[in-house]
Parts: structure tokens; C-alpha cells; sequence
């Protein structure tokens, strides 16, 4: 790079610009203040100009032939220099000098890597890190360090970017404008990426976002002193009540007149009395599990006749083997007849047939798979227990045959009609994905370097997309991690094809049906293609706390709002139906619906529900979303004979995610209620606005208001879904009930009355006792056992709960009942 000449006046000026280049030279220029000359390349030859000062004159003839002497000898004295090897410091490592390789300068090196050498690298100021005519010029000591590199990660372009990063600015000089600039525009880069990374903070965020208070959206049980501890997540009941101070106040006690203490003693009555019954009922028969027979000749015993069986399976098939596909129709009904005709040929059949009839069982009884009488269907618990005995009896190569997979699943399923507690099934999911896994099933079956049959590897993929899909649903019910992330698998969706079309020694897979053409497997496969996002909401609410602005957020949720948009056009609402197509029709696209709503109500519920300054969008959708869920039954006619049928299987399936919604769409009506100006339930820019004008219709309000519905319509559609809870409440249902009921009575009026909440209450637990067929004298006479003598308080410990849901209680009155006290 060549510098510009001092300011010079105008003749002296004049004869240099007119001055005529030396042949085969270049011109060099020097500092008004050192006659230092730049060192150049070898090719280049060196010539000297005299410093022009302020009294320069015009070049004579002898003054030119001096100049050219002068020329001559500094190129003779250029060429000595030349002679002398240029100072370079050695960047390489000592095994690839030694050997005179290419060295990529990382540590490990390539090369060393290739060898398998100890890679090593001289000392900045050693002898051994100088070439050999380098002592005449001491180490750039601003090279940088030798960077490590992790073995395996060597590539020839971080090799040449590496080079060209490290590479010091030649002979000690100071680096030119352009490596300047280089450096300058990486440093831009560099800082733009990191910033990309790091999500820039808003105006609202304050450097994270503000979700709403750690007490509402987690929380730990501790007992024995520490030992004992159970974490519940934003979905538990007992989270969702520290949203609502007064109703949390109600049933913790804290009213001075303890006028709630005769009925919270009630309920609790109540509470134990169903325990009691579920825990009775949920004991296997002991004849069959304690038996010394064959664990098959057990299952057989318990089985009910094959008309029954013929109407189970059915159901089973009609219903269940829809979203979560895990048995091929086909294959299940040749071994059923070969079972019924006595040439049974396969040891799994009868476990997948006993976990087939207790999960249709649960739907189609009486009894709901709870009786003992094997007349109308089979027995759960001891049906699950056989089941259960048969997988522990197994060993070797029994363990990865793929039947055992479809058994495991549909235990789990068929369990989980019965448990009381989602993670218990959610832990045994844990094992089934891991054995799974252990068997190759996250990856392709075409992959394999041993060809998988065509028939067994499109089986294969049904079931690890319904383990997938399994384990994202119980993780956010949960409230826990998923054990699968985007890109853990690559094994791909299975096609849109009937089960007719597969069978066993098949030589290739039909054509991939269109989605909007109905098959056996068009659900699974549409949920196939919004797993990737649902499968980004676990992680993305377990690291909320870490969020620094929306936008991620509104990403996920606004994918998965199309994917909700997609759901109507292929399973529309309008058509020529008949009334059992028209219900399986519903029952589609209720189960496509959830699968995808359920994701999005977890994304939204920690900004949704007492958040500052939460986005208008995200409050909309959120309760939008509950709305839609707690009126999924309005789609049916009521007078339909199978209504009742339909809306017990909704409450099985549904029945958290009922509670759930409801204490959500309670909190609208409390801001609603109340006109409270800080709630972010009102339009921000332009004040409050409620409108009462929609009606039913669901569809998203303007960008005014974001409660499409009034007050009144929201606290009807919470008192239908808390009267389908009281119909068809269970043994572990009291709590839940209580905790619902006296939120929406504490939300109805802005300043609710001790008295108006616990006369109301007593009308809630007369409907519970008229569900649970308990007269007002039976229950008088439960009553005066336990309080007679206090006996139902006494001995029970205290115990806290860290995040105030179960503590602050009036841990003196014996008389009151702790909603939360206990685990179940």
C-alpha cells in the first residue's frame, strides 16, 4: 500500500508527477519523518525517492544520474538481504514439521489425528518454534494461542478459515486497511450472531419476561421432613387455586368465623368415603393373582364369553385405534378367530386381547370395568395385573419382539382408565419409549442393513409415532419433560393407507393416500405432521423462567392455530351425515382437535393467567381455546340415544382437561367481573370492552376486545362443565369438584359473602351425594362415626407445601378440613 507525498509547492510538485519511472521498478514512498525503508516481497525491487521538504528544487541531469547510482546500489543491496532467509515463526505443530506435512494448525491437528500422535505444539519464545533463518527477528508475540479442537470436528474449512484468522500480520509491520477492515466486518458478524442468539430486550420484557407468579405455575409437596417430595405443574388444581386468593382463603380456613367448618368437614367425609371405595375396587380378584396356574390359563379363566368379547373388540376398534394406532386390524382379528377356534399360535394374543377388552370395557359396561361378574366384560385391575405378571415372566429376545411393544402400550392405556394419578403411566411410557429405543425403532426401518419386511417396518413406524405422540400428551399433562426431542428420530411418518393394504410378505408400500381422503390411519398420519411443533412446547414451558421476549411464543402458537384451521377442512362440521357417522365424525375431529389445543393451552397458560403486559393475541387464543374445549359437546344432539354414551367417554378422556379449562376460563370472569384495570383480559390501548354479542360463536374477536363473550355466557358455560363433572365424578374427583365450585362461586361477584359461598357450596355437595347414590341418612350416619369424637382430624400431620398451595393453613382447628393434606 503506498502513502501520498507532503505538500510541496508547485514546481517541485510539477517535476515529480512528471518525473519518469524507472524500468522494471516500482515506486515507494516514505514518512516526512523516517527514511525507514518497507520491507516488500522479494519480487518487487526497491526504489528510493528523496524526501521532498518545502525548499525542493527541479532535478538537474547529473542530479538524475545520481539518482540512478544510488538506484543500483540499493538494488545490489536489496539482493544481499534477499539472501538471507525471511524471518517466519513456525505455526505447525513439531510432528508435522518434523515430517514436513501440511499442518491445519488446530490441537489436535488433522494429520496427528489421522496417525494417531501426540500432537504437540513448541513454546512461543522456544528456539524450536523459530525457522531457520528466524534469529534475526524475534516471534510476533500477538499471535493468538493454538486453539483445542474436539477430535472428529477437523474439516478442510476450518482449516483454511482457521488459517486465515491466525494468520499475523507479516514482519512485526501494522496490518494494512483491508486486513483491518476483514477484522472489522468479522467482529459486525459475530456480534449480529451472538445477538440473534441472545433475543434482544423489549421494551415490555425488561430483559425477560415478566410470566405470571411462580406459586401459580409450579409447585412441591414436601413430607417426612424432606425425604418425600411430589412436584405439580401449572395444570394441577392445586396450582390454579393460588390464582384466586379468596377461594384459596375459603378452603385453607382464614376466615375469622370459620363458617365453612361444618361443610369442608363434609366434603371431606365425602373425600374419604369415595377413597374408600376406589381403593377397594381397584384390587384385582385374588383367586386369579395369587394363583399358583399358568399366568395364560389365569387370562383365560377371566375372560368373558365370545359374544361379549366379539362386542368389546368392536368397540375397541371403532373407538380407540384412531390417533394412537397400535395393533394392525387385520392380524388382530385372524388370531382372535384362530383363538375362538382353538389353534392359538402366538403366546402374545392373549395379553393384547385382555388389554383390548378392559379398555372397551371402561366405555361399554355398567360397571365400567370395575365389577367382578364376567358377564358383560372383564375386570381392569385383575385383567391389568395378569397382564402385568406375563411381561415380568419375560426374558432374552422376548423383551425386543415387537409384540411386546403393542403389549406394553396397551397396558398403559388401559391403565390409565383406572389410575388415578397420569404419572404413574407417564413413568411406565418412560420405559416402553427406552426399550424401544433399545430396539431401533427411532430410526427408519430402512436404514437397516438387514431388509425389515415391508409390512413389519411400516407397523414399526405406526407405533414409534404413537409412542412419540403418547410421550408429548403425558409430558405437558404432566407437566414434566418429554423424553423426545425434534430431530431424536428419523424414523418417518407412516403413509394414509387402509389396513387392508398391508399385510405380511408384501414386497413395497401403496401410494401415500392425500390427507383429506379418509383411511384407517388419516389421524395419525395429520398427527404426524404437527408433531414436530407440538414437540417444541414441552421444552419451551420448561425453560419459560430463561425467555426473554414473545416471539418464539407466538411462533409456536400461531403454527399450531393453522393446524387447528386444518382440522375443520378435514373433518368439516356441515354435511349429509347420518347420525352414527356424524358422531364418528365429531369424534375425529375432537381427538384431532385436542391433540393439537393441548399444546397450545400449556404455551399460553404461563403468560395467559397473571401475567404483565402479556400480548392481546396470547390471551385471546388462550381463552378461546377453553371455550372450545368446554363446548366440544354442543356439537351433538342431546335427544340422540347415544348422547349419554358420548358424553361419559368425553368425561373419561377429557376430565382434566375439563378442570382445567374451567378454573382458565374463571379467571376471565373474575377480571371481567371485577373491571379491574390492570387485568389483561381488557384491550390495553383503548380501555375495557366486554362484548355479549357472539354468543356461540368461537371465532377470534377484533383487536379491541379480548373476551368475545359476556360474563354471564362464561360462568354458564363453567357451571355445565363443573354439573358433567358432579354426574359422572369418580373416587378421586371430591377435590378437584370443591376446588371448581368454590373458585367460580368467589369469581361470580366482585366482593363474594362468606355466607352466600358456603350456602351455595351445600347445594354442590347434595349433588355429589345424590352421583354418588349416598342418602342425606347414610350420610348423617358416616358423619357421626368419624366426628363423634373428632377421630377423622386427629393423628393427621401437617404438611407444608412450598409454594403457599397447602400451607398458611389453620393448622389448630382440627374441625376444618385441608383441601390439599395428602397426595391423592
Amino acid at each position: 500500500m503506498h502513502s501520498f507525498p507532503t505538500p510541496a509547492d508547485g514546481a517541485g510538485a510539477a517535476s515529480i508527477l512528471h518525473q519518469p519511472p524507472s524500468v522494471g521498478s516500482n515506486t515507494s514512498s516514505f514518512d516526512n519523518t523516517s527514511t525507514q525503508v518497507l520491507r516488500t516481497p522479494p519480487q518487487q525491487h526497491i526504489v528510493h525517492t528523496p524526501p521532498q521538504g518545502i525548499n525542493a528544487q527541479p532535478l538537474g541531469i547529473s542530479q538524475q544520474q545520481q539518482q540512478q547510482q544510488q538506484q543500483q546500489q540499493q538494488q545490489q543491496q536489496s539482493q544481499q538481504q534477499r539472501s538471507v532467509k525471511r524471518p517466519r515463526p513456525v505455526k505447525s505443530c513439531t510432528e508435522c514439521r518434523k515430517r514436513k506435512l501440511r499442518c491445519d494448525r488446530l490441537l489436535p491437528c488433522s494429520q496427528c489425528q489421522k496417525s494417531s500422535r501426540i500432537c504437540k505444539y513448541a513454546a512461543d519464545h522456544d528456539p524450536a518454534n523459530l525457522s531457520d533463518g528466524s534469529d534475526t527477528e524475534p516471534v510476533d508475540t500477538n499471535r493468538p494461542n493454538k486453539r483445542s479442537c474436539p477430535p472428529g470436528t477437523t474439516n478442510s474449512n476450518n482449516a483454511s478459515n482457521n488459517e486465515i484468522a491466525t494468520t499475523p500480520v507479516k514482519n512485526g509491520g501494522s496490518p494494512g486497511m483491508p486486513m483491518l477492515e476483514e477484522l472489522t466486518l468479522r467482529m459486525d458478524r459475530l456480534e449480529r450472531h451472538m445477538q440473534g442468539r441472545s433475543p434482544a430486550l423489549t421494551d415490555t420484557s425488561g430483559g425477560r419476561i415478566l410470566y405470571a407468579a411462580t406459586d401459580t405455575v409450579r409447585g412441591l409437596t414436601v413430607k417426612r421432613g424432606g425425604t418425600a417430595t411430589r412436584f405439580f405443574g401449572q395444570h394441577s388444581p392445586r396450582v390454579m387455586l393460588n390464582v384466586f386468593p379468596e377461594a384459596r382463603a375459603y378452603l385453607m380456613g382464614h376466615h375469622q368465623s370459620h363458617a365453612s367448618d361444618n361443610l369442608l368437614r363434609s366434603f371431606g367425609l365425602l373425600h374419604k368415603h369415595r377413597q374408600d371405595e376406589l381403593h377397594l375396587a381397584l384390587k384385582p380378584i385374588t383367586v386369579f393373582v395369587d394363583s399358583m396356574m399358568p399366568v395364560q390359563k389365569r387370562m383365560t379363566d377371566i375372560l368373558p364369553k365370545k359374544d361379549i368379547c366379539d362386542q368389546l373388540v368392536t368397540v375397541y376398534f371403532d373407538t380407540s385405534e384412531s390417533i394412537y394406532r397400535i395393533l394392525h386390524t387385520r392380524a388382530f382379528y385372524d388370531a382372535y378367530n384362530a383363538y375362538w377356534d382353538g389353534k392359538m399360535q402366538s403366546e402374545f394374543f392373549l395379553p393384547q386381547l385382555l388389554c383390548v377388552l378392559s379398555v372397551a370395557s371402561r366405555f361399554e359396561t355398567k360397571s365400567r370395568g370395575m365389577g367382578h361378574e364376567r358377564s358383560e366384560g372383564v375386570h381392569i385391575p385383575t385383567a391389568c395385573a395378569l397382564v402385568q405378571s406375563w411381561l415380568d415372566s419375560l426374558k432374552g429376545k422376548q423383551l425386543v419382539d415387537i409384540n411386546t411393544v403393542q403389549v406394553q402400550i396397551l397396558l398403559i392405556h388401559a391403565s390409565r382408565m383406572i389410575t388415578p394419578r397420569l404419572q404413574d403411566s407417564w413413568n411406565k411410557l418412560g420405559y416402553v419409549l427406552r426399550l424401544a429405543m433399545s430396539m431401533g425403532m427411532h430410526r427408519d426401518p430402512s436404514e437397516s442393513d438387514q431388509r425389515i419386511p415391508v409390512f413389519w417396518g411400516e407397523i414399526r413406524r405406526r407405533l414409534w409415532f404413537t409412542l412419540a405422540d403418547m410421550d408429548l400428551h403425558m409430558s405437558i399433562a404432566c407437566n414434566m419433560p418429554s423424553l423426545l426431542r425434534d430431530g431424536d428420530f428419523t424414523c418417518k411418518p407412516p403413509r394414509n393407507l387402509d389396513d387392508s393394504e398391508l399385510f405380511p410378505g408384501m414386497q413395497e408400500l401403496p401410494a401415500m393416500r392425500p390427507i383429506d381422503q379418509v383411511t384407517d390411519n388419516q389421524m395419525q398420519v395429520y398427527a404426524a405432521i404437527t408433531l414436530a411443533v407440538r414437540m417444541r412446547v414441552a421444552p419451551l414451558v420448561n425453560r419459560i423462567d430463561s425467555i426473554r421476549d414473545y416471539s418464539e411464543v407466538l411462533d409456536i402458537g400461531t403454527k399450531l392455530e393453522r393446524f387447528l384451521d386444518d382440522i375443520n377442512h378435514i373433518y368439516p362440521r356441515q354435511g349429509s351425515y347420518s347420525a352414527a357417522q356424524k358422531s364418528k365424525q365429531w369424534r375425529s375431529r375432537v381427538i384431532l382437535d385436542m391433540h393439537v389445543r393441548r399444546p397450545l393451552l400449556a404455551l399460553y397458560r404461563p403468560l395467559a393467567l397473571g401475567a404483565a403486559d402479556v400480548p392481546a393475541e396470547i390471551s385471546r387464543s388462550f381463552l378461546k381455546s377453553s371455550m372450545v374445549i368446554l363446548k366440544y359437546l354442543d356439537e351433538l344432539d342431546p335427544i340422540q340415544p347415544q348422547f349419554h354414551v358420548v358424553a361419559e367417554m368425553y368425561h373419561q378422556i377429557l376430565k382434566p382437561d375439563i378442570i382445567y379449562c374451567s378454573l382458565s376460563v374463571c379467571y376471565y370472569i373474575q377480571s371481567a367481573v371485577r373491571q379491574n384495570s390492570d387485568s389483561l383480559v381488557f384491550n390495553q390501548h383503548s380501555g375495557a370492552c366486554l362484548s355479549g354479542g357472539h354468543g356461540e360463536d368461537l371465532s377470534l374477536a377484533s383487536a379491541e376486545t379480548v373476551v368475545p363473550w359476556s360474563p354471564a355466557r362464561l360462568v354458564s358455560t363453567v357451571q355445565e362443565s363443573l354439573e358433567l363433572l358432579i354426574k359422572y365424578m369418580g373416587g378421586g374427583d371430591t377435590k378437584d369438584i370443591l376446588c371448581l365450585a368454590t373458585i367460580l362461586e368467589t369469581v361470580k361477584t366482585a366482593e363474594p359473602s362468606v355466607q352466600e359461598v358456603t350456602r351455595n357450596l351445600y347445594a354442590v355437595l347434595d349433588s355429589c351425594l345424590r352421583s354418588s347414590n349416598i342418602s342425606q341418612e347414610k350420610f348423617r350416619a358416616f358423619s357421626s362415626d368419624q366426628y363423634g369424637t373428632d377421630s377423622y382430624m386427629h393423628g393427621q400431620m401437617t404438611y407444608g407445601y412450598a409454594n403457599s398451595v397447602g400451607s398458611g393453613g389453620s393448622a389448630n382447628n382440627l374441625a376444618s378440613w385441608i383441601l390439599w393434606d395428602g397426595w391423592e
